[in-house]
């Protein structure tokens, strides 16, 4: 089962995410407001990506 719904499919497009985030966080590390604005996603989308690979993991 590989698609949409499969969990580490959504592990992977959020680590992605996650990692997309952090780079814009780090382009705007001068700027305080937009550092913590793409801060807060990136930590979501982690966070996000670690619990669809607890779920693959206990589904498999």
């Amino acid at each position: 089962m590989y698609g949409y719904h499969d969990p580490m499919h959504q592990a992977g497009k959020h680590f992605v995410m996650a990692e997309h985030f952090e780079r814009m966080k780090m382009a705007y590390a001068g700027d305080p407001a937009r550092f913590y604005q793409y801060a807060e996603c990136e930590y979501y989308h982690k966070a996000l990506a670690h619990r669809y690979k607890g779920i693959a993991a206990a589904g498999m």
